[in-house]
């Protein structure tokens, strides 16, 4: 069964995941787009917390954990959140 901070924290993962792609230079470009065209519609860590405030008493709710609460200090991590302010580049002919 999937706990409320590891949905919150595999999201916040998977938008991670879309910044290491698209800057990947090893990887092909066309993966590289799609990951950049992904993250511009994927829920930021600013998105996923304002989520969870809104939906939290709600019927709605889809059991998430506040972001806060989901990842451990900042210092420990080894990744960099997506973020409203992320500005990915396009991929281009390199």
């Amino acid at each position: 069964m999937t706990m409320p901070d590891e949905r919150t924290r595999a999201l916040l993962w998977a938008g991670s995941l879309l910044i290491d792609i698209a800057q990947d230079q090893s990887l092909p470009l066309s993966l590289r787009r799609r990951a950049v065209t992904i993250a511009r519609h994927f829920p930021t860590i600013e998105d996923v917390a304002w989520i969870v405030g809104s939906l939290r008493d709600s019927v709605l709710s889809i059991g998430m954990a506040s972001p806060e609460n989901a990842l451990p200090e900042e210092a420990d991590r080894d990744f960099t959140p997506l973020r409203h302010s992320t500005r990915l580049r396009w991929p281009g002919d390199d």
